[in-house]
């Protein structure tokens, strides 16, 4: 459990909640299963970080903001949250399903009815957190969860970038928190003037190509995380070929959006959902 939380005071500070098994535990957060009397199925974060890290106390704050502002039914729902001490704890929807990644590892090679569907609900997503000047930053297969119904999710908005907010990193830190080989290189060479919604783009279409292809560009054969970057500042996502488009003009469209440079990435999440409805009709599903 985390670290100061007493599990014999669970009853006391959670009385709502039954049924409270342990899924995970790992640095400063322990996940638990519970069951809600008006929620049903939940998940109860308790996160602890040290009493001097200030950084990580306000990330975690903007994490439940991010989750609450942004209006969308593929993030799962806050219900409460609150701080207990130096513990913060979280209350939100639990989603049965297996993440990208898991799926990835099977093998799996995406179709384009599939590949089209998650670059149209994906793009929602990332218009909602547009409209409220939200920045994910970490958009990659660990982060999105196809549940047990089909129906795809975002989650973790642990480093998102809150443009009407005081940026959190160091503006004369070499690096920005990232994920190598999903972060565009404006992410990760911390030019917070450039980071909008085009960063979102960046991953989006680095997970659509590992979704066609079951590898992700960047990082195949790559010996070492800075070989990544070297190859994201230098090669852009090529495309690639796709049953039921003829044209290519989907593999362009993922190309385009994966564009290392960001000059060349449609100008918002909307402008790049508009492209995308645009070729539809020239996909055979």
């Amino acid at each position: 459990m985390a670290p100061g939380m007493d599990r014999s005071k669970f009853s006391e500070i959670f009385p709502s909640l039954s049924g409270i098994e342990e899924l995970s535990s790992g640095g400063y957060k322990t996940v638990y299963k519970a069951v809600h009397p008006s929620h049903g199925d939940v998940v109860l974060k308790i996160i602890k970080p040290s009493q001097d890290n200030l950084e990580l106390c306000e990330r975690i704050k903007r994490e439940i903001r991010s989750s609450e502002i942004v209006k969308s039914e593929h993030i799962p729902r806050i219900f409460d949250s609150c701080v207990t001490g130096d513990d913060f704890w979280i209350i939100e929807e639990r989603i049965d399903g297996k993440t990208l990644r898991e799926v990835l590892k099977t093998g799996k090679r995406f179709s384009l009815a599939e590949i089209y569907s998650f670059l149209a609900t994906i793009l929602s997503i990332i218009i909602k957190a547009e409209q409220v000047k939200i920045v994910h930053r970490d958009i990659k297969p660990e982060n999105i969860i196809i549940g047990t119904d089909g129906k795809l999710w975002l989650i973790d908005f642990g480093i998102a970038r809150h443009l009407d907010l005081n940026s959190l990193t160091n503006s004369n830190a070499p690096f920005a928190p990232c994920t190598v080989g999903y972060a565009s290189a404006e992410q990760f060479r911390n030019r917070k003037r450039d980071i909008d919604s085009r960063t979102d783009l960046f991953a989006i279409g680095v997970v659509a190509y590992e979704m066609a292809s079951g590898e992700n560009f960047y990082i195949k054969d790559a010996r070492d995380a800075f070989q990544v970057i070297r190859k994201i500042e230098r090669d852009p996502l090529p495309a690639i070929k796709i049953t039921g488009d003829p044209q290519y003009l989907l593999a362009n469209f993922i190309k385009t959006i994966g564009d290392n440079r960001i000059s060349r990435r449609p100008s918002s999440a909307q402008e790049a959902l508009d492209i995308l409805r645009s070729i539809r009709t020239t996909l055979t599903f």
